[in-house]
């Protein structure tokens, strides 16, 4: 059977540096916004509980799969602005948040807009404001505290490159054992 969704046929060629990804939740929304892999279209999650937005564009990352949560890679995007639901972006890797969501291990892939030039001398998480980081952590440990309670998500360090690009690879290769073409 042949792949027709988004999500299995666009390929990661760059990886574990470069990663395309498709946005899930533009930054500043209260909507949680899921890829449908089956359906190749995207669907309302809920709205937010709380008052809070996300803080950065939020993504799934096509052709990966995180065998810890049973899901594809998530990955926040960096940008001068809000990208919409749906696009195809490049985004340049520049490390991981570790993130423990409902005791499932569900680390953030941290990437910049690749094609946005205010964001070219970013190449680490450290680049990034104190309040870039601050926002970023402070949202994953709050949003889902009205739904679920306290202590739902536990944010750990920021990975750097090398364990960043160890972790993608890991998850490109969980994808392609999942997802390979069954023979009889």
């Amino acid at each position: 059977m042949q792949h027709t969704s988004l999500f299995h046929r666009i390929q990661q060629e760059k990886a574990p540096e470069i990663l395309s990804l498709i946005v899930e939740i533009s930054q500043g929304d209260y909507t949680k916004y899921e890829y449908n892999h089956e359906l190749d279209v995207l669907e309302v999650d809920r709205v937010l509980y709380g008052p809070l937005f996300y803080p950065v564009n939020y993504c799934d990352v096509p052709g990966t799969w995180n065998e810890h949560d049973n899901d594809p890679l998530d990955a926040l995007l960096f940008s001068s602005s809000p990208i919409i639901p749906g696009a195809m972006v490049t985004g340049r890797v520049i490390g991981a948040m570790e993130m423990i969501d409902n005791g499932e291990i569900d680390h953030k892939i941290i990437c910049v807009n690749a094609k946005d030039p205010r964001y070219d001398h970013v190449h680490k998480v450290e680049d990034l404001t104190p309040y870039q980081r601050k926002d970023m952590v402070t949202f994953f440990e709050l949003y889902k505290i009205p739904q679920t309670g306290k202590d739902t998500t536990q944010v750990g360090k920021f990975m750097g490159p090398d364990e960043t690009a160890e972790f993608i690879n890991t998850c490109i290769e969980a994808y392609k054992k999942k997802f390979a073409p069954r023979t009889a």
